[in-house]
């Protein structure tokens, strides 16, 4: 298994920088969620749409 080129929690972060979150304020609910959605992108870069989705769903506890 190849080793992935960032952590999920420095891409989530990353992602939440580009979103205009200001991580340093948030909840850590908040943080967790940009966390998840860091990982949720390395599993799509891998073409794994299915362990996104439940990424995501465990994340937000299914509201999506």
């Amino acid at each position: 298994m190849a080793e992935p080129l960032h952590d999920h929690r420095v891409t989530g972060l990353e992602l939440a920088s580009l979103s205009g979150v200001d991580i340093e304020r948030a909840r850590p609910a908040t943080v967790r969620t940009w966390e998840a959605r860091g990982l949720a992108l390395q599993a799509l870069a891998r073409g794994d749409m299915a362990e996104a989705v439940k990424i995501m769903a465990h994340a937000t506890g299914g509201a999506r």
